[in-house]
């Protein structure tokens, strides 16, 4: 088998209701559809999440410009899909970082070989541990009154863990919104906080130490991504265990951080590792040194989300905590995709969340199937799908 052709597809899709985080209100997606053609008929299709430039570094343009002008002709083009890990290298010897890219480029050839081999992703990646996920939903920043009142839905919903968006108010605010939150959901869920590397060591120092008191779970990156000391200064002076998550990209950075003894477990969200591939490495690292690992992702669609569905239904060390992989219902601001049924998504046959829970698909390779007609509404203005190859 042979890879014969690739496309890309920008398109860009809505919040239903921004996103309020460290850096502000985000209001739209911008994502890329990828599909990779093969001379036996075999498509891998993926869908990249958004590209938040602020986050990883790479935008929707940067992606399509490394597919279709490097990866595409220079690395795929000619050669076997099945080769993943050969592929992975060479994307890594050709360009630098561009985590996203690299994993947009690592899901499609998952979904290919899956689909050929006609088996789930999982079953790819070591086979299936969890059945189903149970899930942190994360909430956006907003009043103590709409916090309060979203917990108490979400607890109905089923999610026994919650993470609140901080960093974008006052240091007071984000202690009162902790407060109300707490307050609404008594001990019947754990709370968690995000601040995005928002603050800086003192701000975090102080707003860690007056959130004690509310039993807060862990604090992910509260120092920016650079401040590797300040992870490893707040762990030994606040009583909240602390993630990395902006700091913890490539496996040499967790290394780094388990040396410093400067966290208590990480974040993964597997576009920032670079992919499956890279992503089932990355959780080695974390296991040997007995830290756990949430993973959460890039805000996606009912079709993206399948790419942490598969993840985390392969991996044992994973099913140990409640994981945040809930990008199509941030987007679509609500907590399941079943009751109504999801509509008018990337996927017809949109990933399963319910009940606080993430079920992997069934189906031969990511197990979702591209809307085609959805995305023709979707495609970025002013931006066109991209053919390379024949």
């Amino acid at each position: 088998m042979k890879i014969t052709k690739i496309e890309t597809i920008p398109i860009s899709v809505k919040f239903a209701k921004p996103m309020i985080m460290s850096i502000g209100a985000i209001p739209a997606c911008e994502m890329v559809i990828l599909k990779i053609h093969t001379d036996e008929g075999i498509t891998g299709i993926a869908e990249s999440g958004d590209t938040s430039v602020w986050y990883m570094g790479d935008s929707q343009d940067s992606i399509m410009h490394l597919v279709n002008n490097v990866f595409g002709p220079q690395i795929l083009i000619g050669e076997n899909p099945f080769n993943i890990e050969k592929i992975v290298s060479r994307m890594d010897k050709a360009v630098k970082l561009n985590q996203h890219a690299k994993a947009l480029v690592d899901y499609a050839l998952h979904d290919l070989k899956g689909k050929a081999l006609k088996t789930p992703v999982y079953n790819l990646l070591g086979g299936l541990s969890n059945e189903k996920i149970p899930l942190c939903f994360v909430m956006s920043s907003d009043t103590p009154e709409t916090v309060a009142a979203d917990g108490v839905m979400l607890l109905k919903a089923g999610f026994r863990s919650l993470k609140l968006k901080v960093g974008f108010r006052s240091l007071d605010e984000d202690v009162e919104l902790v407060a109300a939150l707490r307050a609404a959901v008594g001990n019947k869920a754990r709370i968690m906080v995000d601040a995005n590397g928002g603050w800086h060591y003192n701000q975090a120092l102080h707003t860690l130490k007056a959130m004690e008191k509310y039993d807060i779970f862990l604090a992910e990156q509260p120092v920016p991504r650079w401040d590797f000391q300040g992870l490893a200064r707040l762990r030994r002076k606040v009583n909240i265990p602390i993630f990395a998550d902006e700091s913890a990209c490539e496996l040499n950075d967790l290394i780094k951080l388990i040396q410093m003894d400067a966290v208590d477990g990480f974040f993964l969200k597997v576009p920032k590792a670079g992919g499956l591939l890279k992503s089932q490495k990355w959780v080695s690292i974390a296991q040997a040194a007995g830290l756990m690992v949430m993973c959460g992702c890039m805000i996606n669609s009912g079709f993206g989300a399948a790419v942490e569905a598969h993840f985390l239904a392969s991996s044992d060390w994973m099913g140990l905590i409640e994981q945040e992989s809930i990008g199509p219902l941030n987007l679509y601001n609500r907590p399941d995709t079943v009751n109504p049924p999801l509509k008018d998504d990337i996927a017809k046959n949109p990933v399963r969340y319910e009940g606080g829970f993430l079920y992997p698909p069934q189906g031969p390779g990511l197990g979702v199937e591209l809307n085609e007609e959805t995305i023709s509404r979707m495609i970025t203005p002013g931006k066109q799908p991209v053919i390379i190859g024949k």
